[in-house]
This record gives C-alpha cells, structure tokens and sequence, in this order.
C-alpha cells in the first residue's frame, strides 16, 4: 500500500511538471505570437503610410497641372490626369498618318505646354522619378502586314514620334538651364506601339483614343512601394 502511495505521487509530480512545462511553453508561443503580430502591425502601417503617400502626391499634382493648364486644356484637345497622373494629347491633331514628324499646329502647342509643364513638374522635382513622353498607336495594321510586322512597325512609328516630341521639347529656348539639367536624368521617351489600346464602354477598341502621345509622371512614392513588393507578398502569405 505504501509502495503504491509513493508510486501514486510520483506519479502526480511528473503530472505537475509536465502540465507547469506546458504552460510555459504555451506563455513562450503567446509571447512570440505577440510580438510577431505587433510586427506584421507595424509593416503593415509602414506600407499603408506609402500608398497614402502615392495618392497625395499624386493628387497634389494633378491639381496643380489642372490649374495651370485649365485654359487651355479644350482648345489643346488634352485630358488631365483622367486616367493616372498623365496628360494626353489626341495624336491624329499632332502627327500625319503614318508620320513621325510633327504638325506645325502640335509644334506650336509644345512651344507653350511643354516649358509651363516643366515649371509645374519641377515644384515636385524631389517627388518625381521620371518624365515619360510616350507615344501610342491602335491595332490597326497595313494591309501587306501580318499582325507581328504591323505591331512592329507600330512600335517604331511610336518611338519615333515619342523621341522627336522630346527631341523638340527639349530644345525649346524658353526652356530654364534648370529644367534641362533636371531633364537629363529624368525625361525620357517611350514607344508603346499598341500595347496600351483605349477601349469603349461596350468593349471595342477605340482606335482615335488609342492614338496619343502621353507625358507620363512617376513619383519617387511609387518607386518605394514597388520595392516593397516582396514584403507585400510575404505577408499576404
């Protein structure tokens, strides 16, 4: 009987420390629990503080471009910021069909846009990364070409037209010594071809809308939240 008692109680030590080793490793995993959750916390309002960031810049811009450009902006035939921090011009008034160089009547827009965007762009010079001057085109192809040659030649037609509108902006003598050296390493010129077609309501390509020439602005807000693209991901997972 004794020897059973002493058995017993054995028994309920090791019971007792097994059950008290759990509940510390139960307080361990709630620890660290904790503070990983006050981590993911903290990652997840330090990416939340940057797309705040992109949209008020991004709307501290446009609101500025809008403002500056109000005047004129119907006589210009452009949109502003209608779909991304961006001002578009309808390419059919500013080039020739199948030409890359420009109407007298889109030279003559330039002389006066292109010197008053500057100034606009140049107040957000620390908030802007890059000046792109895009050109566009529609799907629309010649009819000796395949669909690849067409898109092909779209691109060169694109890249053309996109380097001279730099080409010609850039040596505008209204233009500050300022604005040009900010210039160098930050405008630049893109041939989308067709690659970015506008579309209407009911699905279909708008071929005229697709047909633009884009100065496109990136901020440097933007440029942050792509490199935290990673860490967007991994704590998704």
């Amino acid at each position: 009987m004794t020897d059973f008692l002493k058995t017993a109680s054995r028994g309920e030590e090791q019971w007792i420390s097994v059950s008290d080793m759990m509940a510390g490793l139960m307080m361990i995993f709630l620890f660290i629990s904790i503070i990983y959750m006050r981590d993911v916390k903290r990652e997840r309002d330090r990416i939340d503080k940057y797309f705040t960031n992109v949209d008020d810049v991004s709307d501290e811009i446009c609101d500025d471009l809008k403002q500056e450009f109000k005047d004129d902006a119907e006589n210009w035939d452009i949109s502003i910021c209608e779909s991304g921090l961006l001002i578009s011009f309808d390419s059919d008034s500013s080039f020739e069909l199948n030409s890359a160089e420009l109407s007298e009547a889109f030279r003559f827009t330039l002389e006066d846009f292109f010197p008053r965007l500057m100034t606009v762009v140049y107040e957000y010079k620390d908030d802007i990364s890059e000046l792109r001057i895009e050109g566009h085109t529609d799907s629309s192809v010649r009819r000796s070409d395949t669909e690849l040659s067409g898109y092909l030649y779209n691109t060169k037609l694109s890249q053309e037209r996109s380097r001279n509108v730099m080409d010609f902006s850039l040596n505008l003598e209204r233009l500050k010594q300022e604005y040009l050296d900010w210039s160098y390493t930050h405008v630049t010129a893109h041939g989308m071809s067709s690659s970015n077609k506008v579309f209407t309501r009911t699905g279909a390509e708008d071929h005229a809308a697709s047909r633009r020439v884009e100065f496109r602005l990136r901020t440097t807000a933007e440029e942050d939240l792509l490199n935290l693209v990673p860490e967007i991901v991994e704590l998704r997972d």
